[in-house]
């Protein structure tokens, strides 16, 4: 059951892998991009939310914020403009007139981020699972046997039993031979 379990949680085990090494390589290209980009300010031409439409038709209040809108901004003297869903480049709040201040790639201008990771504090604590989850399976299944201490039913890191084991030749150890069967099932119920 134990290599059952083992082997078994191998899909999960990827799964985790796969979970933490994302999320460490977002936290990084965040990191380099914040230090190797520029900023500049770039203006909310338009904008609009649906979530904002369907929020006033229920009553309630827009739980999710997801507007879509155009962006303008200048560079070196060149004008660019934006266009796509707020959250592509860290925004959930877009009103017309508004100025926001944004990281560009210095090679592609076009590329422009506020280099916000939404949704950061539940990415973070699914990493954190995922990562305590890996190292509790390799503890559990790979370590554990190796960081075991001996015990008095543990031979193998026993050394005094290692030392009587060599004391002792290597000898046959001769047994008087015993009757067969047959002969002992005549001698019982043999004799009349």
């Amino acid at each position: 059951m134990f290599t059952l379990f083992r082997y078994g949680l191998a899909p999960v085990v990827l799964y985790c892998v796969i979970v933490v090494t994302a999320g460490i390589d977002a936290f990084l290209t965040n990191a380099v991009r914040k230090s190797t980009w520029p900023q500049t300010a770039v203006t909310v031409v338009q904008s609009q939310d649906f979530g904002d439409v369907a929020a006033a038709f229920r009553g309630t209040p827009n739980t999710f914020p997801d507007p879509r809108g155009t962006l303008k901004y200048v560079i070196d003297g060149k004008s660019y403009d934006w266009r796509g869903r707020g959250r592509e480049i860290g925004v959930t709040v877009m009103k017309p007139g508004d100025q926001i201040t944004v990281y560009y790639n210095p090679r592609d201008p076009r590329e422009i981020s506020t280099l916000v990771l939404l949704g950061a504090s539940t990415g973070s604590i699914i990493m954190g699972v995922a990562l305590a989850f890996l190292v509790f399976y390799f503890w559990f299944f790979w370590l554990r046997g190796f960081l075991r201490r001996s015990g008095p039913d543990d031979f193998h890191g026993d050394v005094a039993v290692a030392d009587h084991v060599q004391e002792q030749p290597n000898t046959i150890i001769k047994r008087p031979m015993e009757k067969s069967f047959d002969q002992r099932l005549g001698a019982t119920f043999g004799k009349r």
